[in-house]
């Protein structure tokens, strides 16, 4: 069974919103392939106008570049990466989203996709709205 058939089949249902990107971490990338009924909710956006983009489509202002740094680097060491960082919605709405990101290794090591976890994270009581520095 595909990777995207054996994931929908899993995450279809899930109340997790659940995002799958191929492995090219270049400047254009990486680009998404999958999303479930969850991710649209979150977001606002549907699937169609998401497969084929940039997750960046979902970042703005207050998306801290270091907390995307870190999830790059580990994406690039093949490492599980948790993080909370600050995205947009269709609307342009920002909302914090609790991300849970596991790459995707070929038997060479080489990263070749990465399945990402995601929710809204409720804001911590004292917390000013972020500024860029989440994580």
């Amino acid at each position: 069974m595909p990777l995207i058939q054996l994931i929908s089949a899993l995450a279809g249902d899930n109340e997790l919103a659940v995002v799958v990107t191929d492995g090219l971490l270049l400047a254009s990338g990486p680009h998404i392939l999958y999303v479930n009924a969850a991710f649209e909710r979150l977001t606002g956006y549907a699937s169609q106008e998401l497969i084929g983009a940039s997750p960046r489509i979902l970042q703005g202002p207050a998306t801290s570049l270091a907390a995307r740094k870190r999830l790059s680097k580990a994406l690039r060491a093949g490492q599980r990466h948790s993080t909370t960082l600050v995205n947009y919605r269709k609307s342009g709405e920002p909302y914090r989203c609790a991300i849970d990101m596991f790459p995707l290794l070929t038997p060479e090591g080489e990263l070749f996709a990465a399945v990402a976890l995601e929710r809204e994270a409720p804001r911590r009581r004292g917390r000013r709205p972020a500024q860029g520095g989440e994580d």
